[in-house]
């Protein structure tokens, strides 16, 4: 018999907070395999960015499935190559004219450097056109 001093139970508060809305609902697991070499990548990556295995593994797989086609091209790097070619391209051109002076490859390199970023955006405008009329197909 418990005695009448006894107070009555009270609500413990959970050990862990709840976890967020976006968690709440997570019921699907993924196993996989890894050498040890591959799981102290992983562990390293994971410790880095301050995350435990299974976080950073699930934000990894994530951000891999959510990566649209076009994020796949760097447009920065895109522009760079646009401008190396346009600078090759302009070079050799004046070249076969004759000598190249310092003012003739002056003004080149700042062509090139002035069109590289509207010719990376325009060699994406149409990747962007050519897939999105394609997935009809």
């Amino acid at each position: 018999m418990a005695s009448s001093s006894a107070k009555p139970p009270t609500s413990i508060p959970p050990s862990v907070p709840a976890a967020p809305a976006s968690e709440a609902y997570r019921t699907k697991s993924i196993a996989t395999r890894l050498t040890e070499a591959e799981f102290a990548a992983v562990e390293s990556a994971a410790t880095s960015a301050g995350q435990k295995v299974s976080e950073w593994l699930r934000d990894a797989a994530l951000a891999q499935a959510h990566q649209e086609r076009e994020g796949q091209t760097d447009p920065i790097l895109l522009a760079e190559i646009l401008g190396v070619r346009a600078l090759v391209l302009n070079l050799f051109a004046k070249a076969s004219e004759g000598p190249l002076s310092k003012e003739d490859l002056r003004k080149i390199s700042e062509y090139a450097e002035t069109i590289k970023d509207r010719k990376a955006e325009e060699v994406l405008t149409r990747t962007r056109r050519n897939d999105g009329g394609s997935q009809g197909e």
